[in-house]
């Protein structure tokens, strides 16, 4: 039988939050063996399972809907989904599965921080943001600076009950973007502002088709 390739769609919350990336990738290849799917798997000296996460979540990172696309040598339905829901570990559940057949990236997605700060963290913020901010990265010695407002569509800060909640709208600019951890640890270097990030949710994530 000829590949087919499924695209699932779950959500992760407390405490599978905390799960590494490549944890993640394990865990759902162990249970797809659990449920006897037989996965395809790469060619080569080392072959592992075709599956694939478009977009890598951070370890602390919840999401109300992520996805992942495996190849499988059969026919999956609807059944899969409860099927998985019954041996996946808290705060991780699978909401839908569909076949894919058509090739999507990401294009943009949205995140939700809730901080513990000062009353006036918001003024402050909103004045770094308005000097067109940077970014320092380091990687192989060298450093870059990526300018925040080229993968930023918008943002919104604003006072919530006891804490600061802080929504990010990002873009991915040729397969790359920016953390909201990235613009906070910017912003934070330049003002000496004391915060606690307490939750960072990736809220939504839109993908558009590839030609």
């Amino acid at each position: 039988m000829l590949a087919k390739r499924y695209r699932f769609y779950f959500s992760r919350d407390l405490p599978s939050c905390f799960i590494s990336h490549l944890d993640m990738v394990r865990l759902f290849e162990r249970s797809f063996r659990r449920l006897n799917i037989k996965l395809k798997f790469t060619e080569g000296f080392n072959p592992h399972p075709k599956i694939t996460f478009i977009l890598p979540m951070a370890v602390g990172l919840c999401s109300p809907e992520e996805m992942f696309e495996v190849d499988v040598e059969e026919d999956l339905d609807e059944k899969v989904v409860e099927r998985l829901n019954l041996i996946l570990p808290k705060g991780l559940k699978v909401l839908k599965i569909e076949e894919a057949i058509d090739k999507i990236q990401v294009s943009d997605m949205y995140y939700k921080c809730f901080i513990e700060a000062e009353e006036d963290f918001c003024k402050h913020f909103e004045e770094f943001m308005e000097k067109s901010p940077k970014i320092k990265r380091e990687k192989d010695g060298k450093v870059t600076f990526r300018s925040v407002w080229d993968y930023l569509i918008g943002y919104e800060c604003q006072k919530k009950e006891d804490n600061i909640e802080l929504i990010f709208h990002i873009k991915v600019v040729n397969g790359s973007y920016i953390k909201p951890e990235d613009i906070l640890k910017a912003f934070s270097e330049e003002y000496n502002i004391e915060y606690k990030i307490i939750r960072v949710e990736r809220e939504k994530v839109n993908y558009q088709r590839v030609i």
